[in-house]
């Protein structure tokens, strides 16, 4: 017997509405916790400037009695310029005239989604190049401005960036050469910060990925399996629940906030996650630079739609390396 069915060897008859919801979903990272921290300032050239010093170390042999002063030293000396350029970061969007008169589930303003969209995707760009290994680079016609990312400045040895000194370098890195990062390893770049300088800014965090946070947490978990480690947890028996995740390590060179983050150590246009990288920062000695804020401009319509771009344009500023630390893979 014939029979109206909602398909005909399979294939949906085109005239049944289908039932789509009125709900656009965008699951995706967009936490940037680099750009939240670091301070903000302002460029008013492609490449700005700033002034690193450093002090003698201490000497207390002592003077003899009446002799007079006939030597000097030149308080300058050590000074130094760290400079950066900008980076200019943007996205573009476009919408037919025609997309923009049909009725669209889960979006009332095509145009305004795409600008919306976009400005969040820009965000993340920004956030992804500050804490990047790239290094520096001059508009030349064909390449660019680049600005130095965070992994970079805090580079040493022969992968230190020229115009860095030895003596500003990043005194704490850890290589994990595919091991687990161990309470060891945090109390070592702690002390290395502490012991070079004296962690000025009090408060640390650590942004890490993914893996090393999980690391992290472990420390708890390490402890409470130890039967040479008295360890215990105080919490109110009416959670029903034990937490051992780490969000703040005390540690004996000061304390250290746990932000986990997914735009660590990432190369452009790569979805690839480095779990394991690590920036240990003092957010008083990082800034971010701007020459032009974020903003969205919308082009001449042509015809076809209407378009437009947001921009912004920015550059890093570590005001001073050996106020940071590292954690790569």
């Amino acid at each position: 017997m014939a029979m109206t069915k909602t398909h005909s060897s399979g294939t949906p008859i085109g005239s049944n509405r289908e039932d789509l919801s009125d709900i656009l979903t965008i699951l995706e990272p967009e936490r940037t916790p680099l750009l939240s921290l670091a301070k903000k300032g302002k460029a008013n050239g492609t490449f700005f400037e700033w002034q690193v010093d450093d002090m003698s170390q201490p000497a207390f042999a002592g003077e003899l009695e009446g002799e007079d002063v006939t030597s000097f030293t030149d308080k300058a000396a050590n000074r130094a310029k760290l400079g950066n350029y900008i980076q200019v970061f943007r996205r573009n969007y476009q919408v037919s005239n025609i997309q923009e008169l049909v009725d669209v589930a889960g979006v009332d303003n095509e145009f305004a989604y795409a600008e919306s969209k976009a400005v969040r995707e820009m965000k993340r760009d920004l956030e992804s190049a500050l804490c990047s290994a790239q290094d520096r680079d001059q508009d030349d016609g064909t390449n660019p401005y680049k600005t130095r990312g965070l992994f970079k400045w805090l580079d040493t040895g022969a992968g230190r960036p020229a115009d860095l000194g030895a003596a500003f370098e990043s005194p704490a890195t850890v290589s994990l050469g595919g091991s687990a990062f161990t309470e060891a390893n945090m109390n070592g770049l702690l002390q290395d910060l502490y012991e070079a300088n004296g962690m000025p800014g009090g408060q640390l965090t650590l942004i890490a990925g993914p893996g090393l946070k999980r690391d992290i947490s472990d420390f708890a978990r390490q402890e409470s399996s130890s039967q040479s480690i008295a360890f215990s947890v105080t919490q109110p028996a009416e959670s029903k629940s034990i937490s051992l995740v780490v969000n703040m390590y005390e540690g004996d060179f000061g304390n250290v906030a746990v932000v986990p983050s997914l735009f660590l150590n990432r190369t452009s246009g790569s979805a690839t996650v480095d779990a394991n990288a690590g920036l240990l920062i003092d957010p008083e000695y990082i800034a971010v630079n701007t020459l032009k804020a974020e903003s969205n401009s919308e082009l001449e319509n042509k015809g076809g739609g209407r378009r437009g771009f947001c921009e912004v344009i920015a550059g890093l500023a570590c005001l001073s390396p050996k106020a940071h630390g590292t954690v790569t893979a």
